[in-house]
């Protein structure tokens, strides 16, 4: 084929086109703990991607502020969608008219800096749905979701007896 005839369908399907350009190079290895390691650490702190990116901040006591950060970072890396996303980092108390309309009506002021449990929140706000929107299926996927990552990204708890 010449380089002065354009290109059909079919050529795009039977020709390579740059894929060869590409360099490939194969994956490292995963990491792998010792099993000296893995006996002097807690299961919370094990190495963790979620870990580097949240570092020791507990999503049950976060503020509002540092949750509309983390979030972009767990979009960013694949682990949210954009809607996901765009749910998690909404923040009402970030919004500069906030102790003018929701504040007003609730009677409480806006608290950015403020650490909440965010793992009850969204719990909150999935019997929320679940109760009063049932046929929206596609805001509950979502949230079951954002509560599953904030499940993970938080330590567990442990009961004393």
């Amino acid at each position: 084929m010449s380089n002065n005839q354009p290109l059909s369908y079919l050529d795009l399907f039977s020709e390579a086109h740059g894929r060869e350009l590409v360099p490939f190079a194969p994956p490292e290895p995963p990491m792998s703990l010792e099993p000296q390691a893995l006996q002097k650490t807690k299961p919370y702190q094990l190495p963790s991607p979620f870990r580097e990116i949240f570092g020791s901040i507990d999503v049950r006591n976060i503020s509002p502020r540092e949750m509309t950060e983390g979030s972009l970072y767990l979009y960013a890396l694949g682990v949210l969608t954009w809607e996901e996303y765009s749910m998690l980092a909404f923040q009402p108390e970030l919004q500069p008219d906030y102790d003018q309309t929701i504040g007003a009506l609730t009677g409480q002021k806006a608290k950015p800096d403020e650490p909440k449990d965010f793992i009850a929140q969204w719990e909150e706000r999935m019997t929320f749905a679940q109760r009063h929107n049932p046929a929206d299926s596609k805001v509950i996927r979502r949230t079951k979701h954002i509560l599953a990552v904030l499940r993970k990204l938080a330590p567990p708890k442990y009961l004393v007896a």
